[in-house]
C-alpha cells in the first residue's frame, strides 16, 4: 500500500491562498499552533497572553499568505512574527521584566532544574541570534517534533546535512547563552530544548485560532497585535525597498553599512523572511551560482562563525556532506571544496586518505580544494601533487607574503599561539607560493612551511597548518573570509618580480 504525502506548508498556502480552504488554513494551524503558543508563552510568562499573541499570529498569516513569498520557511516566519507579538504584548500590560519573578507566581508541581531555570527566559533571544536556517532547524527538530529527514526535506537538503546543522546550531546557542554569562554543557542544553517539545498548546486552542484567524475575526486583546506585526512588515518592506535603491544609486558597498543601520533601529527582527546580504566584494548573480562543497563530521572546535556561517553571510549556502559520502559524492559541479580543521574524532581522516584519488582528480581537472589541516597532523594524509604534513607544534610563524589576499588583514602580524600551527607540509612543488613558515624568534625556518598554495594540473590546492579562529587571541579569524573570497573570485596571486 502507497503511504500519500502529507501537503507541506508551502503547498497548503497555496491551496488557502487559490482556493479559501478553511482545511488547508486549518492544518497549517494545527501544525504550528503548539511551537507558536510555547514562543509566546515563554516571552510573557502569562496564559492569556500567550494565547492572544497565537491568536494574533494566525490572523496575521490568514492576513498575509497571498504575500509570501515562495520560498518563505513557514516555521521561521512564524517563529519571528510570534516573537514580535509576545514583546509588544508585554510592553503593552507594563509587566514586570524578569522572567524568574513571574514563574515565581505559579506553583510548579515538582523544583525547575536549575539549567532550565537560566536558559528557558532568554531561550527566545538566543535562538534570534543564530542564522535564519540553523533556528528554523532547531524550531523544526523540537518545538515541532519533526524528524530529521522532514527537516532536511524542509531546509531542502539532506538527512544527514539537516543532522549536521542542527549539531552546528545547538554549540552555536550553547556559546551564545556562555557569551550571557551562562555556562551550560551540550548534554545540558539538549535537554532543556528537547523539553519544549512536550509543551503543548491549551486543549481547544488550535480550533478556536483555526475558525478565528480564518475569519480574520480580532477581538479587543488582539487587534492591537495585529495591527502591530501588520505595521512592522510593512516597516520592513519599506526598508527593503529602500536597501534595493540605494544600492541602485550607490552600488554594492551601501548594502552593508544600510543594513546595519536599518536593524540597529528594528528590533526585534521582523516575521518577513531573511535574504542573506551579499557583500560588496560578491556579486550577488555571482554568489546565487556558486556552489561550494564541505566535507564535515563534527563541529570545528567551538568556533563561531565557522565556514558554513562565512558562505552564508555571503549569499551562498554550501552543500555540507558527512566523510561517508567522499565516495560516492560528484565533485565536478563545485567551485571549490573545503576540508575543516579539527575532524579528528571518528574516521574522517582515513576516509580522506582512501579517496585522496577522488580529490587530485576534482583538483587536476579545474577545482580548488582548501584545506585547514589542524586536527590532521596525527594521520598524515597525502595532499594533491605529492604533498604531506609533518606533525610539530608550533609557538610562532612567520608571514612570509603579506601582500597576498589571504593574509592581508593580518598586515604582517607574527601568529604567536599556543599551537600557531600543528605541522609544517614537505614535498611541496618547486613552484608553490609558501605564504606563512615556522620561525624561532624571527627566524624563519625555511624549511618548515605551514601555509602554502600550488597550482595541480587545470586546479590548485589551498592547505595551511593553521586554524581560522580567534579563540587564541591570535588574530587569525579574518582569513576564513579572505580564504573563501579568494577561492570564490580565481583572481590567483602572482607575487611581484624583485628587481
Amino acid at each position: 500500500m502507497m503511504q500519500v504525502m502529507e501537503p507541506n506548508d508551502t503547498e497548503l498556502l497555496s491551496q488557502y491562498v487559490r482556493d479559501n480552504s478553511e482545511q488547508a488554513f486549518r492544518t497549517l494551524v494545527e501544525r504550528h499552533v503548539n511551537m507558536v503558543h510555547a514562543v509566546a508563552l515563554r516571552q510573557t510568562a502569562r496564559a492569556d497572553l500567550a494565547e492572544d499573541v497565537t491568536q494574533a499570529v494566525f490572523i496575521v498569516l490568514a492576513q498575509k499568505a497571498a504575500s509570501l513569498p515562495s520560498n518563505t520557511i513557514l516555521t521561521g516566519w512564524l517563529f519571528r512574527a510570534a516573537r514580535f507579538a509576545a514583546a509588544n504584548a508585554r510592553r503593552a500590560e507594563a509587566r514586570r521584566e524578569h522572567w524568574e519573578q513571574k514563574a515565581a507566581e505559579i506553583e510548579p508541581t515538582m523544583p525547575p532544574e536549575p539549567e532550565a531555570e537560566q536558559i528557558t527566559p532568554l531561550l527566545n533571544e538566543a535562538l534570534e541570534e543564530l542564522p535564519e536556517l540553523d533556528r528554523v532547524a532547531i524550531l523544526l527538530r523540537f518545538f515541532e517534533s519533526k524528524s530529521m529527514e522532514e527537516v532536511g526535506r524542509t531546509l531542502g537538503t539532506t538527512e544527514d546535512a539537516a543532522k549536521m546543522r542542527l549539531s552546528r546550531a545547538m554549540e552555536k546557542l550553547r556559546l551564545i547563552f556562555r557569551k550571557r554569562g551562562i555556562v551550560v554543557s551540550s548534554s545540558a542544553l539538549l535537554a532543556v530544548i528537547s523539553a519544549q517539545s512536550a509543551s503543548a498548546a491549551p486543549a481547544g486552542l488550535a480550533g478556536t485560532v483555526a475558525t478565528l484567524a480564518f475569519l480574520k475575526q480580532t477581538s479587543a486583546s488582539t487587534l492591537p497585535l495585529v495591527k502591530g506585526i501588520t505595521l512592522f512588515m510593512a516597516q520592513t518592506k519599506s526598508n527593503t525597498l529602500l536597501i534595493a535603491a540605494l544600492m541602485l544609486l550607490l552600488g554594492g558597498t551601501a548594502l552593508v553599512v544600510v543594513q546595519q543601520s536599518l536593524a540597529q533601529k528594528t528590533a526585534p527582527a521582523a516575521p518577513a523572511p531573511v535574504q542573506a546580504a551579499v557583500p560588496a566584494t560578491t556579486k550577488p548573480a555571482a554568489a546565487a551560482q556558486l556552489k561550494v562543497l564541505i566535507f564535515r563530521d563534527v563541529p570545528s572546535w567551538d568556533r563561531n562563525p565557522d565556514f558554513e556561517d562565512a558562505l552564508e553571510s555571503m549569499g551562498v549556502v554550501p552543500d555540507v556532506k558527512p566523510s561517508v559520502e567522499m565516495n560516492t559524492t560528484d565533485l565536478t559541479p563545485y567551485r571549490f571544496i573545503i576540508i575543516p580543521g579539527s575532524q579528528s574524532k571518528g574516521k574522517f581522516y582515513p576516509r580522506y586518505a582512501i579517496e585522496a584519488g577522488r580529490f587530485e582528480n576534482y583538483v587536476t581537472n579545474g577545482g580548488t580544494l582548501v584545506l585547514e589541516l589542524n586536527g590532521a597532523e596525527n594521520d598524515n594524509i597525502p595532499l594533491p601533487r605529492g604533498v604531506s604534513m609533518v606533525k610539530h607544534g608550533s609557538k610562532e610563524n612567520t608571514i612570509l607574503m603579506p601582500s597576498h589576499p589571504i593574509l592581508t588583514p593580518m598586515a604582517s602580524k607574527t601568529i604567536r599561539a599556543t599551537f600557531a600551527s600543528h605541522g609544517y607540509l614537505t614535498g611541496i612543488p618547486q613552484d608553490a607560493l609558501v605564504l606563512v613558515a615556522e620561525s624561532v624568534n624571527g627566524e624563519v625556518d625555511a624549511t618548515k612551511p605551514t601555509f602554502v598554495e600550488y597550482t595541480y594540473g587545470a586546479g590548485r590546492v589551498i592547505a595551511a597548518c593553521q586554524c581560522f579562529h580567534d579563540r587564541d587571541n591570535s588574530g587569525r579569524g579574518p582569513m576564513m573570509d579572505t580564504v573563501i573570497s579568494y577561492a570564490t573570485d580565481r583572481q590567483w596571486f602572482t607575487p611581484k618580480k624583485q628587481k
